[in-house]
């Protein structure tokens, strides 16, 4: 069941009226059935391995409490993030695995090959297993106490509107809520519904127009001109943000009309001014656990080795992990190297780039300076992006060479934008509906704007409400192209 799909929100509307019409301390049930029929309904087998992942982590945050030797402990600590960790390589790495260690036997003239199991991935086995990792890490370190009860935990673990895509929450964060959820509240019903509206509407408006754009030109870069390349490259830039975005704001929207809080997944990523300060503003979530589960530890590891190498070779690690979760393909692990060696650049020459600065009299919160870190930052994220749409590496220096070379900038089919699969006027409402989006964003760095409409006359609030409702409606469903999933479905 797709967010964007009808038959989404009446199975949401009928677990709403079931969850406050059972007594509060049995909600939790009704929403722990819930999850595993949503998971169940693309697959049943997603459903056992979901509960075989869950069993591993519950045990094994018992047993590790139960231990009194720190020996033992870690040993079951180990144990459970172990197996988890073999379920995640096993289903969506394994084949890569295979793969890659016969193109090395290929090129090393070894005429051997392995077959894969050709395993189809699970539904959130990326953000779920992430999930349990956290907390059996968590009860490891006596951050929580490991969860008694099953049923609660397996809540924890499968609750649905994160489960595909996230946010990756923690334990110490969500369980509390599943005892306690919130009560009804009519306003935050209200802001719930306008959070939900305003995730279609980036979805549906913007982000499937963007695919349409990025699909075709992916599809076969080779019969594109450099233009075209460029247009494309920007566009999925804006769709994968545009889409993760969407997505986030439906989950959150419709846990919130659960009593159930998430936390926030982005922070107007696309303003960063610097690739640090975008990975502080993208997937928070995924970007909190790397630092707390990897690149803390890592640094407490090399405490004693004060060189900032060592620094800078925690963060490579990191970026490399980064790119690994999100798919199996060699084109993920150079999208999170790329990542990586931006933030070590930044590091390394921080003190130099600052005495230049200085030395220039330059003012750093002029416009014009934090504009031009906008949008090299931009710039830098989005050449990435071609690494982490292209089918192949080979492929994504197809696209790169093709830009840099200027290919057929001057002849007038270099700039047929038509070819890409959208007419003019098509064009022209992404554009202008990705404008507003970032307008929006703009505004709200200063002002709470779902509070301040709160604020507005009635007829004023309606009106906006009916804006959005017939701008999803006009041009989110009357179009001539095929609605495209959510991108991170596929992680």
């Amino acid at each position: 069941m797709s967010f964007s799909s009808t038959l989404f929100y009446l199975f949401f509307i009928f677990v709403v009226i079931i969850h406050y019409l059972m007594p509060k301390k049995y909600r939790w049930v009704v929403l722990l059935i819930a999850s595993y029929v949503f998971c169940v309904s693309a697959d049943v087998k997603f459903g056992l391995l979901l509960l075989v992942s869950t069993a591993i982590s519950y045990f094994a945050g018992l047993w590790i409490d139960q231990a009194q030797d720190r020996k033992i402990k870690k040993r079951f600590m180990l144990l459970g993030v172990a197996a988890n960790t073999a379920l995640l390589f096993v289903f969506k790495y394994l084949d890569f695995f295979f793969d890659s260690v016969s193109s090395v036997l290929a090129a090393a003239g070894f005429d051997w090959s392995f077959r894969g199991l050709e395993l189809l991935l699970p539904l959130g086995i990326s953000f779920y297993t992430f999930q349990t990792i956290s907390y059996i890490l968590d009860v490891y370190n006596g951050v929580v106490l490991p969860e008694k009860n099953f049923g609660r935990y397996a809540l924890y673990v499968s609750f649905f509107p994160k489960l595909v895509s996230g946010p990756i929450e923690r334990a110490g964060h969500l369980l509390p809520q599943l005892y306690n959820p919130a009560p009804f509240d009519y306003q935050k019903f209200v802001d719930s519904l306008v959070r939900i509206g305003w995730g279609l509407f980036k979805k549906l408006v913007i982000a499937d127009r963007l695919a349409v754009v990025a699909n075709t030109y992916f599809s076969d870069p080779a019969s594109f001109y450099a233009p075209q390349a460029v247009l494309a490259v920007l566009f999925y830039s804006f769709q994968v943000y545009i889409d993760f975005a969407a997505y986030c704001d439906i989950a959150i929207g419709t846990a919130r009309i659960l009593g159930i809080n998430l936390v926030e997944n982005f922070d107007q990523p696309y303003f960063a001014k610097s690739v640090t300060e975008f990975w502080r503003r993208w997937h928070i979530s995924l970007s909190n656990w790397l630092r707390d589960y990897l690149f803390i530890p890592l640094n407490f590891a090399t405490r004693r080795k004060r060189s900032a190498f060592y620094q800078y070779r925690n963060i490579l690690i990191v970026f490399l992990v980064s790119g690994i979760w999100h798919g199996a393909n060699w084109t993920f692990i150079v999208w999170g190297a790329l990542h990586g060696l931006y933030q070590v650049f930044e590091a390394a020459t921080q003190k130099l780039r600052n005495k230049w600065i200085k030395k220039l009299n330059l003012d750093r919160n002029s416009f014009s300076h934090q504009l031009f870190q906008i949008l090299l930052t931009f710039a830098l994220v989005s050449f990435a992006w071609v690494f982490f749409r292209a089918a192949s590496i080979r492929e994504a220096f197809t696209i790169l060479y093709s830009i840099v070379t200027a290919h057929g900038v001057t002849g007038v089919d270099g700039w047929a934008f038509t070819r890409l699969g959208l007419d003019s006027l098509e064009i022209g409402v992404a554009v202008h509906a990705l404008a507003i989006v970032f307008v929006v964003e703009l505004l709200q760095q200063k002002h709470n704007l779902l509070q301040s409409l709160n604020r507005q006359p009635l007829v004023f609030r309606w009106t906006a409400y009916l804006v959005l409702i017939f701008s999803i409606i006009i041009f989110g469903f009357y179009h001539t192209y095929q609605p495209e999933d959510f991108i991170y479905f596929q992680f």
